[in-house]
């Protein structure tokens, strides 16, 4: 049994003689890219299972070059590629970077869609949502009918629902594509959605099937079946997932199901995991440039440590903070801004100190601030105005955000991006930068870590700098250390005197 984790005992020499004779990478892959590329065109079906930021997109796009390659470099190769929305335009961009296969963005109505698809080139690249609205049909509730459109529109909606075309994923498959590449497979862990039976569905008559995720079995391993099924169609762990959860699960459930790998599934399971897959944390992966972590304290002004004391006194001895929404004031004061009233401080040590940073890099590097707050988003966009700084925002409001990571990614002159970490913080390419700033840290263990990879990861060739602005005696000072110990700070309730030293800080 083949245990392809085994390819990390490998050196990096070593690991390049093992590539196919005559075939060249357009750009040079880290060590754990070649091992992730060696594995996976040794199979049909493979999972890339390589943590954030650490180019599996690149090994999947050298894989489709590799059996172009096989073709004789005929650059006839088809490849359906589905990803997350906010990933479609960044994953053309990595096809071009990468290869010199082309690549169309699949976007608009259904009718529009499919004139896309009649279109030729290598790379078609949809995502999630799109797929399932192109293959699916409304149909009435308890049948696999497709009904006209005539009777579509005279049927109740709460009567119907989302069901397989058969005829749509035809249609679809009579492209002949030869590569499938199911970017963030993790979303499909879920056997009985519909988008798991969409991609099953497709996955039948694609003879090679690529999964690239970075967090692929979650909190149970139950989480294995439905992202092997499309790498091996069932062959390791069995044709149905009820086969699988029968002969290795128990229900530990007292009010509920409660499913849980036996000893002997556990190991069974285990010992198989990587005989079609690759795991790579990031730790593991020594290719990567540097990071460097540093916190900069500022104190708050008179008039925001008033401000900030009066709303703890308000709260009086009872203080009871839900860190994810009455501590929004503490947070917003500290930021330069109470909420409630829009009312902006004169003076603010926070804005101070960002300029600080920004006025001794931003001739030489270029900068990604992160902030959770539209206030805080429009105070630094002032800021640099003033200072006529060129710069880019992702935000909610962005109505274009392609073209603004896009500019901020390959225009010089656009040194400064701004972005919400919601709306910035994961699924692009921010390695133009290798400066980030945390003006405000949301809480969320997964959104901070999303937003680090954004200018650490594939691409990145410097060393990254990670800037975290940390208000003396305040909440901010709780919720980093937080972080920094992997709490979710947003899961919290605090109360009391604890409540107290939280906001404090102490």
């Amino acid at each position: 049994m083949q245990n392809w984790n085994d390819l990390k005992i490998f050196s990096r020499e070593e690991l390049l003689e093992m590539v196919p004779e005559g075939f060249k990478f357009k750009t040079n892959p880290w060590s754990h890219q070649i091992a992730a590329f060696l594995a996976t065109i040794s199979n049909k079906g493979f999972l890339d299972a390589l943590d954030l930021g650490t180019g599996k997109t690149k090994v999947s796009i050298d894989v489709c070059r590799y059996l172009d390659f096989l073709n004789g470099n005929k650059k006839g190769i088809r490849v359906l590629f589905i990803c997350l929305n906010t990933a479609v335009e960044k994953m053309k961009d990595e096809v071009e970077t990468h290869s010199d296969l082309s690549a169309i963005c699949v976007r608009g109505n259904k009718a529009e869609k499919w004139k896309l698809f009649k279109k030729e080139f290598n790379f078609y690249i949809i995502n999630y949502e799109g797929l399932r609205s192109l293959l699916t049909d409304r149909v009435k509730k308890g049948t696999k009918v497709t009904y006209d459109e005539k009777t579509l529109k005279e049927k109740r909606k709460d009567k119907l629902k989302d069901e397989i075309s058969w005829k749509y994923v035809n249609k679809l498959l009579s492209k002949k594509f030869d590569v499938l590449i199911i970017d963030e497979s993790h979303i499909i862990k879920t056997p009985k959605s519909l988008i798991f039976r969409v991609v099953k569905a497709i996955s039948k008559k694609v003879t090679n099937r690529v999964l690239l995720t970075g967090t692929p079995f979650g909190n149970t391993l139950l989480d294995v079946w439905s992202q092997y099924f499309i790498v091996d169609q069932g062959d390791t762990f069995y044709p149905s997932f009820s086969l699988f959860k029968a002969a290795h699960f128990v229900d530990k459930g007292y009010w509920g199901p409660l499913w849980k790998a036996t000893p002997k599934g556990k190991k069974f399971i285990e010992e198989n995991l990587y005989s079609k897959a690759l795991r790579y944390q990031e730790k593991e992966c020594n290719d990567l440039p540097p990071k460097v972590f540093r916190v900069l304290n500022y104190k708050l002004n008179k008039q925001q440590r008033e401000a900030y004391n009066n709303l703890i006194d308000d709260k009086h001895d009872s203080l009871t903070i839900d860190i994810a929404n009455k501590s929004i004031g503490f947070r917003t004061i500290a930021s330069g801004f109470i909420k409630s009233s829009d009312y902006i401080f004169k003076k603010n040590p926070k804005l101070e100190l960002l300029w600080d940073i920004i006025e001794n890099v931003y001739e030489e590097h270029k900068i990604v601030i992160f902030v959770e707050y539209t206030m805080s988003r429009k105070i630094i966009e002032k800021m640099l105005k003033k200072k006529k700084i060129k710069f880019n925002t992702l935000s909610g409001e962005t109505k274009d955000k392609y073209n603004e990571y896009n500019t901020f990614q390959k225009d010089p002159k656009y040194r400064v991006m701004v972005a919400q970490i919601k709306s910035g913080g994961a699924s692009i390419d921010l390695f133009a930068a290798t400066y980030c700033i945390f003006w405000e840290h949301g809480g969320s263990v997964i959104n901070y870590k999303q937003a680090l990879k954004r200018i650490h990861r594939g691409g990145q060739t410097k060393k990254c700098f990670f800037y975290s602005l940390i208000g003396t005696g305040t909440v901010e000072v709780s919720i980093y250390n937080d972080l920094q110990n992997g709490v979710d700070a947003f899961a919290k309730i605090v109360d009391g005197e604890k409540a107290k030293k939280y906001i404090m800080g102490e």
